[in-house]
This record gives C-alpha cells, structure tokens and sequence, in this order.
C-alpha cells in the first residue's frame, strides 16, 4: 500500500489500496480532501486522522528527487483502523506452512532433526536481531545458508532484502521479517485467508484468530529475552559460505518432486548390466564428524545423529537406485542423486557428495555401473567408520 507526498507534504499520488482505505473512489477525492494536513509520523508509526476513524500503521519511506519538486514515497504495513469502538489489525501474510515430512525428505534429515534445524534457525534469528539492523553482512549470510537449506524461501529472499537495504528501510523489512517468522506453522491450514484480529478499543481483552504453530509463541517469549542474551551464545551461528552445497534461492521457491517410488523386484532390462552393490569393494574415505560440527557450530553428537540418518536414508534408496538403473529410468537416478548428494554435502561428506553429483548429472548410462560401485564403495567405509566406538 503506497502513496506519494510533495516537499509541502500535499499528497499526489496513491495506489487503489490507499485511495480506497481512506474512503474515496479517485486520487482526485484524495487530493480535494486536504487528508494529507492531518497524516502524523511518530515513534516510527504513521497516523491518519478520518472523520469517524484514525489510521495507524508501519511505514518505510523512499525520496525521489526531480528538476521542480522532490517526492517522498511512503509504504504501510500493519495497518490498524480503528472506528468507534473496534479495531482491526490487517496483517498483510498468509500462514507459511511447511510439510516437513516432504522437506526432510528431500534434504535428506529426519522429522526430528529438521525441527531441531528450524527452532535452532528462529533462535538465532531473534538473538542476531540488533546485527540485523545494523545489516551485518555475516549474520545474514549465515541465516540465508541455514533458510535456504531448510527450504523456507519466503524468509530467504527477505533476508537478502535486509541485507540490501538501506538503513531507513532496514527497520521495516526486519519488522517483516519476524511477522513471517512467527507465521510459520507445520500443520496444513484448512483455507488461507488473511489473519485479522479484532479487539475492544476500551478492553485489554484480544480475540485473536491463532495459527496452530508453536512458533508465534516461540517470537513472542523470546523476543522479551533478547536483550538479556549474549552474542557469544552457544545457540546455532553457523558460518558457512554459499556454494553448490547448499540449496541456492533458486531451487527453494519450488519444491523438487519427490523421486518415484520404483518397486524393488523391477526386474533389468536384457541390455542391462547386474550390478551387486553389497560386492562393492570398501574404498578408503577421508571423514571425520568433529569437522562438519566445527564448520556447523554444531555439537558433535547432533552431526553423529544426522550421518546414522543418512545411512538409513542411503540404505533405503539402494533399491530404488538400482531398480532405476535397470529400468533405464535416467530422471530418477538423477533425482536421487541429487537428494543424496544435497544430504552428504550438508553433513561435509565431500567424498561422497563428489560421486554423487557425478551421477546426478551423468547422461551416459554406460558409465553409471562404476559410479554406483564407487559410491557404495566409500559409503561402505562411512558406515565402517560410524560403527566404531566414539572417543569423546
């Protein structure tokens, strides 16, 4: 919702939003009505004074300069209207939903661990909330690489905009960047329809339509604690760099198909060479878990917990892969190989993510039969490796 003012603060443009929230049909009615005398900028809210209501709401401004006047631009969010005795709080979003059973999925993470990701994500993002403002290049980087890993592009495209901004339009992306923080919910909302919350002018009393989702709760509690907690938390900083490892902006804003579900007893086609993975011999493979959690920030245990998932994971698409292979099914060979390798790359498994991505982006079915030797090679030796007494 925008409208524009002069340097002797007449108003001379608006958009259909404005024009129709203050009760007119044109900018003309607009312009005739003189409304622009009675608009009020304090404690970083814009106020409009109507005849039967007053307006108040977030606000960002941008100065556009010109030979004979300069105009100011002014976008609202928030918008609260209050008319006798109710007042109304338009929140511009929608709930975000995540189906993590898909996301993990294609992440390669358990359930469990990818709302540990999440709630580790939110907590950061509130503890780093003063370097937001100040538009730390770090911070940001590190809660876009874990945003966009956890496929939240909503946040992820935000955060860059942070990022971009200059510093009177920081405030008000950052106010939109936890609105939709404590909008997420994981579980499927019946119908999307605009949350509004409706309240007695004379009453503390708030009849809220509340979003299924423990994360409104999570912002609103930690929020009232930021102050009191340290930089130097050892809640999740993670300081990674924004590479192929990581899922690009890009791939969050559709979700990739999850690959077919092939049935094991596919039998190969005649042309098709038998391949015995479980004859695969061991190949030497160069990982050690301590690593990845010093380059995650993470604890070692949780980064011990994400591998045995993954071998699961790697376990269970075994079959798929090679029923695959012997239908020919080249797109969901690559599929797989590019959900596997997108899991071995979060985890630092770069021997295997290597392979991987080989095959994810192999065309030449010839050469898949020593790709998958090799893989089930070194996974063979990963899993060696996890088996072996931990030494703390």
């Amino acid at each position: 919702m925008y409208y524009g003012y002069s340097s002797r603060e007449k108003i001379l443009m608006a958009d259909e939003e404005f024009i129709e929230l203050l009760g007119f049909k044109t900018i003309g009615d607009v312009i005739r009505s003189k409304i622009g005398d009675t608009i009020k900028f304090e404690n970083s809210k814009i106020y409009i004074s109507l005849s039967d209501s007053t307006i108040e709401a977030n606000y960002s401004k941008i100065l556009l300069y010109s030979l004979k006047d300069d105009i100011t631009i002014v976008k609202l969010s928030n918008i609260i209207v209050t008319k006798n005795s109710v007042s109304k709080l338009q929140l511009n979003y929608e709930p975000i939903y995540l189906d993590i059973d898909r996301i993990s999925k294609e992440i390669g993470l358990s359930v469990d661990d990818y709302k540990l990701y999440l709630d580790s994500f939110i907590d950061q993002s509130i503890i780093d909330e003063k370097k937001l403002l100040a538009g730390d290049d770090k911070s940001i980087k590190n809660l876009v690489t874990l945003s966009s890993t956890l496929k939240i592009p909503h946040v992820s495209v935000l955060l860059l905009k942070i990022q971009k901004s200059t510093p009177t339009e920081r405030p008000y992306y950052i106010d939109e960047y936890y609105t939709k923080l404590a909008l997420l919910t994981l579980k499927e909302p019946e119908k999307s329809q605009p949350k509004i919350i409706e309240k007695d002018t004379f009453s503390s009393d708030i009849k809220e339509d509340k979003l299924d989702t423990k994360f409104t709760e999570l912002i609103n509690r930690e929020k009232e604690k930021t102050k009191s907690v340290s930089e130097n938390s050892d809640l999740l900083d993670l300081n990674l760099d924004l590479d192929d490892d990581f899922l690009s902006l890009d791939d969050t804003t559709t979700i990739e198909p999850t690959p077919k579900t092939v049935k094991k007893e596919s039998k190969k086609s005649d042309d098709s060479e038998e391949i015995i993975l479980d004859d695969a011999p061991p190949l030497p493979i160069n990982y050690n878990p301590k690593v990845a959690a010093d380059e995650l920030n993470l604890p070692v245990v949780l980064i011990e917990e994400f591998v045995e998932d993954f071998i699961e994971q790697a376990h269970h698409d075994k079959d798929h892969l090679l029923a695959s292979y012997y239908q020919k099914d080249m797109d969901n060979i690559h599929e797989l190989g590019h959900k596997l390798k997108g899991a071995a790359s979060n985890l630092r498994i770069n021997e295997l993510a290597d392979v991987l991505e080989e095959i994810q982006f192999c065309t030449d079915y010839s050469k898949l039969k020593p790709l998958f030797i090799k893989y089930w090679g070194l996974f063979k030796s990963l899993e060696k490796y996890m088996k072996q007494p931990k030494q703390r």
